[in-house]
């Protein structure tokens, strides 16, 4: 793989975003994340995993701003249609899912953040950011269920009309990361968090993780693929059109 790195840690999948200097997302590494995350949920071998990043400060920025804001509408319901593939496979993997949040974490690298069951996050100078009021945009409707899932609907209601970013001791505040470690620790904590997780016995696991998300997008929530041409309508706006070329010229 090109853009992510995956590795075993005994009964323990890890995966780590190394693509550019901030993990930016574009189609090829989404589809690199669809198709090892698949491969772990099947291999009965793999007993929990961890999604981190082999770059210093970030875990992910968000989508690739060159590639991603220049598609037309055939090519972004193309990669969007696979980015939701991918966050819901994270969100409904049978097994246990922790984030090792080593720096930022912006837009659609929070939006896979929110997607595993827990999140360690570095504490220092980061930012934890759903920001897409601010270009323009709405959450759609799993991604609603995920940020509730994670944190209460108080804190989700701040996270998506405010769009700014958290510092690691909000996100600590409100329950959105599970503990704050130095930066250089994150990923050995992660680690520790799945391996504990991993221990449990894996049919209550699923079943517990399971029923918990019936309060917010479970299984039974259609996927967001049903929506995709509303989000599709709504990031082809005059609106966010114009968001997006803000933040562009800023970059």
């Amino acid at each position: 793989m090109e853009h992510l790195q995956s590795e075993r840690d005994g009964n323990l999948s890890i995966l780590t975003l190394a693509r550019g200097k901030a993990n930016a997302l574009n189609h090829a590494l989404v589809e690199e994340l669809c198709g090892a995350v698949a491969a772990a949920a099947v291999d009965d071998s793999v007993r929990g995993l961890v999604l981190a990043s082999g770059r210093p400060r970030f875990f992910c920025s968000g989508f690739d701003i060159r590639e991603v804001f220049a598609y037309d509408r055939d090519g972004m319901a193309a990669f969007f249609g696979r980015f939701i593939d991918l966050y819901e496979s994270l969100y409904r993997f049978p097994k246990p899912v922790v984030a090792a949040l080593s720096g930022h974490t912006f837009a659609g690298g929070a939006i896979l953040a929110i997607a595993c069951d827990f999140r360690i996050m570095a504490d220092g100078d980061f930012g934890f950011a759903l920001n897409e009021i601010n270009l323009g945009l709405s959450l759609s409707p799993t991604m609603r269920g995920m940020l509730v899932n994670a944190a209460g609907l108080v804190a989700a209601r701040e996270v998506m009309l405010l769009g700014n970013p958290l510092t690691p001791a909000r996100a600590l505040e409100i329950g959105l990361v599970r503990e704050l470690a130095p930066a250089e620790q994150v990923r050995e904590r992660a680690i520790a968090c799945a391996r504990l997780l991993a221990a449990k016995p894996p049919a209550a696991y699923r079943e517990i993780k399971r029923s918990l998300q019936e309060f917010g997008g479970g299984e039974d929530t259609p996927s967001d693929r049903t929506t995709l041409s509303r989000f599709l309508d709504m990031w082809f706006s005059a609106e966010a059109r114009a968001a997006r070329e803000a933040v562009a010229a800023r970059v």
